[in-house]
């Protein structure tokens, strides 16, 4: 596996522990659809929660928040949207 994806894992394990320790549940981990990928999908006091990950080890490529662009949050949007659409029963 290469350093940036072992990166990327070990961020989204860190990511999902700093939320389960705010009292999130967890309810799926790297959830994929016709539209895309979530890395992580909580939720805590009936709020579901989409969490995209983006781990850096500096600024030098851009913050984290300057890598999810708009067509990244088209793909989070719609595949929450399906998501939502098989399980909103189940929570």
């Amino acid at each position: 596996m290469a350093d940036n994806k072992k990166m990327g894992k070990a961020g989204e394990v860190l990511a999902a522990e700093a939320l389960e320790a705010k009292g999130y549940y967890i309810l799926r981990r790297n959830y994929t659809c016709p539209y895309g990928e979530i890395d992580i999908i909580a939720i805590k006091n009936k709020v579901i929660s989409f969490i995209e990950v983006k781990t850096r080890t500096s600024d030098a490529y851009g913050s984290p928040s300057e890598a999810v662009d708009f067509k990244k949050q088209k793909h989070i949007k719609n595949a929450a949207r399906y998501f939502l659409s098989y399980y909103k029963r189940a929570y």
